[in-house]
């Protein structure tokens, strides 16, 4: 099967492809994020814990939003290199 095939019936993830798990950068940025939200979390009342609990939502929908983006980004540029080799 091809690669346009593979991606056709969803055999090819790309955030399958995800560098986080085996980067110890990554995995050390995220515990700390983790960490002090759980500290800040403690400090907070029901009402100020659902506001953040909600600007979280949204900052990962937007963050979501941007990677999309980047991925759109680098696809295209990737496309255009191949164009330019076989020209």
């Amino acid at each position: 099967m091809d690669i346009l095939e593979e991606l056709w019936y969803g055999n090819i993830t790309p955030t399958e492809y995800s560098r986080i798990e085996n980067n110890a950068e990554y995995k050390e940025a995220l515990n700390l994020v983790n960490k002090n939200q759980e500290r800040l979390k403690a400090t907070l009342n029901d009402e100020q814990n659902e506001l953040l609990e909600k600007l979280l939502t949204s900052s990962e929908e937007f963050a979501n939003l941007i990677e999309l983006d980047c991925f759109k980004v680098g696809f295209k540029l990737g496309a255009k290199f191949t164009v330019e080799a076989y020209t």
